[in-house]
């Protein structure tokens, strides 16, 4: 009894091993950047199609482009339609195999996004379903997309030998071309000399005319004072 269990326990798990499953990957980028994300598929011979929803953080990033693989374009008479705004944060993506000639496993399709900022987001699964021969449901495994900001970037350090090596230039070419002295000949110190003397010098009689003026009328007032007096004591 215990044996026919066990037997059963472990049929039940190759079982479940061997179903269909559909993965979502695991990529990294940076903001600003695209990146593309593969959508596999395993277990799926003898399909039939599928469809499923992808859902994602639309914070982080936009998808803009998807497109089939090669688990439906090797298929013959197959058909794939997909709908990038299906909802906020959604997407959905449907395909049919007619003929049942899908391959064990491969992509089934490939989806582009715009990278808005840093940041982390799920990539998940909602109404999958896989038309297969079995008719066991298929399960999904979640994926991920990774942001990195474009200013975490590694920054180099600046190189200071050729700062040295340039302030080392510049001090042997000024030993070498030494600055030159100006030297005033006696021509020019004369020269100097006469505009000076030019421009200070000013005429002696325009200087002493002010002071004769004061002079005389302060004898001439000095004089009308005494004669008044002379005057007054007659």
């Amino acid at each position: 009894m215990a044996a026919l269990m066990t037997s059963l326990v472990l049929a039940g798990s190759a079982a479940a091993a061997e179903s269909l499953k559909i993965s979502a990957a695991t990529v990294d980028g940076v903001a600003g950047n695209r990146i593309t994300l593969n959508v596999t598929a395993e277990k799926v011979a003898g399909s039939e199609g599928g469809q499923f929803i992808l859902t994602f953080d639309q914070s982080l990033v936009k998808p803009v482009l998807i497109e089939p693989g090669d688990l439906v374009l090797s298929a013959e008479s197959n058909l794939h339609m997909a709908n990038l705004d299906y909802a906020p944060g959604e997407l959905i993506f449907m395909w049919v195999t007619a003929n049942a000639d899908t391959n064990d496993s491969g992509v089934i399709c490939r989806v582009t996004f715009d990278l808005l900022k840093a940041g982390t987001t799920k990539i998940g699964f909602k109404n999958l379903i896989v038309v297969a021969e079995t008719g066991d449901p298929a399960s999904s495994v979640t994926g991920q997309i990774k942001v990195g900001s474009a200013a975490t970037g590694d920054e180099t350090e600046p190189d200071l030998s050729l700062e040295m090596e340039s302030e080392e230039d510049d001090s042997e070419a000024e030993e070498e071309n030494p600055a030159e002295e100006v030297v005033i000949g006696e021509d020019d110190e004369e020269g100097e000399t006469n505009d000076i003397n030019e421009q200070t010098d000013i005429n002696p009689i325009l200087v002493a005319i002010p002071i004769i003026v004061i002079i005389a009328l302060g004898v001439i007032y000095y004089l009308m004072n005494k004669s008044g007096n002379k005057w007054q004591k007659k």
